[in-house]
């Protein structure tokens, strides 16, 4: 038995937006994250779908993109946003040919995104939570300014102040258009849990962005997920980290210039999610 739920996306088309190096065939169609970057372009249809156990390994690869070679049990955090599955989604491959519910191998190698948010403070107790709470504080100690580093303790430690960590992963190549419906999912979803009495009432919202950096201070920060530009603006506090050590290439070629991988930690107080989603539409829909 299958307990999908459907949610619409519109056609996208799936190609390279970004120049890169021809290089080897195969090699120089990935960028330092593992995400494919060739200039080959797909077209297909995609829909936003409740996480389901045969989405384990595709979820799995999509948070390797983000926490990279850190010290946080993937595996353990991949069941935990199955284990909410009624809030937040993963993003399907429509398929022309239909699919038996009853196949339990069906999507498991084809997540192209996940979006969700979870109660860090609610689940502090699980190792995977505890990993991921250790390791803001750590990049916090090591990256931020003396009130970032007190923020960020602070709402980590207070049990009475929910933090949500929100998760926004997708393959380089699919268009940020398709974070509109998923986003706009996620607000309901959140809209009925709270009805429900379930802990997704948030005082703040932790979000890490990844990021590419040219190295000249003239130039602006580049956005892997194109709706997240506008964020920081909002946040109560952020620090940027460079992770070009986690990944296999410290650089890529991007229209000539060298650019090193980054994430940008942001802090929000948790009454301006709706405000956010509305910004992220803005930026999508003022780039098209």
């Amino acid at each position: 038995m299958s307990n999908k739920k459907h949610k619409e996306i519109d056609h996208e088309e799936s190609g390279s937006e970004e120049e890169q190096d021809s290089g080897s065939e195969r090699d120089s169609d990935f960028d330092s994250d593992g995400n494919f970057v060739g200039d080959k372009e797909l077209q297909a249809d995609f829909e936003g779908r409740n996480p389901e156990d045969c989405d384990f390994h595709g979820i799995k690869q999509l948070l390797r993109q983000l926490f990279l070679k850190t010290n946080v049990d993937l595996g353990a955090l991949t069941q935990i946003i199955i284990s909410q599955n009624y809030v937040g989604s993963v993003v399907k491959q429509c398929l022309d040919d239909p699919v038996d519910d009853d196949d339990e191998d069906d999507g498991s190698d084809g997540v192209f995104g996940v979006t969700t948010v979870i109660n860090i403070t609610k689940r502090k107790q699980e190792p995977a939570i505890q990993q991921v709470t250790d390791l803001l504080i750590q990049l916090a100690e090591d990256n931020a300014d003396d009130r970032t580093k007190v923020l960020i303790k602070k709402i980590l430690s207070d049990d009475s102040n929910h933090v949500g960590f929100v998760i926004n992963e997708r393959i380089l190549n699919i268009p940020a258009a398709i974070s509109v419906p998923l986003f706009s999912s996620l607000q309901s979803e959140l809209d009925k849990a709270i009805k429900k009495n379930m802990p997704y009432t948030f005082q703040y919202l932790i979000w890490i962005c990844k990021t590419y950096n040219t190295g000249d201070e003239a130039s602006e920060i580049l956005y892997a997920n194109q709706e997240e530009k506008p964020l920081a603006d909002e946040a109560l506090a952020s620090f940027d980290v460079d992770v070009s050590e986690q990944v296999d290439f410290s650089q890529w070629e991007y229209e000539g210039g060298a650019m090193t991988p980054g994430r940008k930690v942001l802090i929000f107080e948790g009454k301006k999610f709706n405000h956010l989603v509305r910004l992220l539409k803005e930026e999508v829909e003022g780039g098209v």
